[in-house]
C-alpha cells in the first residue's frame, strides 16, 4: 500500500503563520520599546539601521564568515565524534556503560565552564571556540544516536533478512531510516546551540569574528548593533536549517515511509 503521503489538515500553509508569526513578534517589539532609551532597548527600526549599516560593512562579512567557520569546525568534529561514539554505545552495551560518565559530565557542564578550560589550555584564540563547540555538540549527538539505535524495530529487520534483503540493503532500507530522523533534528539543534556557543567563547577568548564585535559594541554601548547582529545569527541558524537540514530530514522521513512499504 502506498502511504499517504498528503500534509495533515491546517498544515496547507506553514509559511503564512511562520510569516504571522514574526510579524506579530516584531509588532510586540514595537510596543515594548516605545518609550525606553536607545541603549537599554532599541526598536525595530533603529535596528534595522543599524543592521544596513553591518551589510555594508566589510568587516562585518569577514566576522561572520570566521565565526561560521569555526562554528562549522566545531560542529564537525561533535558530530563525526558523537556517532561514533553513540553506534558503539548502541550495538555494545558495555561502551555504553563504561562511557556514561564521561557523557553525562559533559552534558552537564555549562559551556561557559569550557569556555574557561579552553581558555587554560588553548590561551586566548579562536581555537577555543572550536573546541566549545565540539565538547557541546559530541554528547547531544552520541546520546541522541545511541538511543536511535536501541529504538530499533528488530521485528522488522528480521523481517528484511526472512525476505532475503542483503546485509547493505538492511542498513540502507531499514535501519538507517529509522537512526537518521531523530539524529538529524539532534544535528538541527546542535547547530544553533553551536553558532550561539561559538559567539559566546570568541567574546570570551578573543577579539575576532561575531563575539569580537559583540563585545566592542557593548563597549561602546551601541546596542542596536548587537540587536543587528541576534538578527543575522538567528537568520542564519534559520537559513541553515531550511536549505541544509530539514531537506535531509524530510528526504529521510519519506525513504522510511517508502521502504517501509516494500518490505
Amino acid at each position: 500500500m502506498k502511504p499517504d503521503t498528503s500534509p495533515p489538515t491546517g498544515s496547507r500553509h506553514p509559511v503564512a503563520w511562520i510569516l504571522a508569526g514574526a510579524v506579530v513578534l516584531v509588532l510586540c517589539w514595537h510596543g515594548v520599546s516605545i518609550g525606553q532609551l536607545e541603549y537599554v532597548l532599541p526598536g525595530p527600526v533603529r535596528t534595522a539601521r543599524a543592521l544596513g549599516g553591518l551589510m555594508t560593512d566589510p568587516g562585518f562579512w569577514a566576522a561572520l564568515g570566521l565565526t561560521l567557520a569555526r562554528a562549522a569546525g566545531g560542529l564537525l568534529c561533535g558530530v563525526g565524534v558523537g556517532l561514533a561514539w553513540g553506534i558503539l554505545g548502541g550495538v555494545w552495551i558495555r561502551a555504553s556503560w563504561f562511557g556514561q560518565t564521561l557523557l553525562q559530565v559533559l552534558l552537564s557542564t555549562p559551556p561557559i565552564i569550557l569556555v574557561i578550560l579552553g581558555l587554560t589550555w588553548l590561551g586566548a584564540n579562536g581555537w577555543v571556540a572550536v573546541l566549545v563547540v565540539a565538547l557541546v555538540t559530541t554528547p547531544l549527538i552520541a546520546a541522541t544516536t545511541e538511543e536511535a539505535i536501541r529504538g530499533i524495530d528488530r521485528d522488522l529487520v528480521e523481517m528484511s533478512r526472512v525476505f532475503g534483503l542483503s546485509r547493505a540493503a538492511i542498513i540502507t532500507r531499514v535501519i538507517h531510516p529509522m537512526v537518521a530522523p531523530p539524529v538529524l533534528a539532534a544535528t538541527t539543534v546542535a547547530l544553533g546551540q553551536g553558532i550561539r556557543v561559538a559567539v559566546m567563547a570568541e567574546l570570551l577568548s578573543t577579539a575576532s569574528g561575531v563575539g569580537g564585535a559583540v563585545r566592542m559594541a557593548q563597549i561602546n554601548i551601541d546596542t542596536p548593533t548587537i540587536f543587528a547582529y541576534a538578527v543575522v545569527l538567528t537568520a542564519v541558524t534559520f537559513a541553515l536549517d531550511r536549505s541544509v537540514v530539514q531537506p535531509l530530514r524530510e528526504r529521510a522521513n519519506s525513504y522510511r515511509g517508502t521502504s517501509g512499504s516494500t518490505v
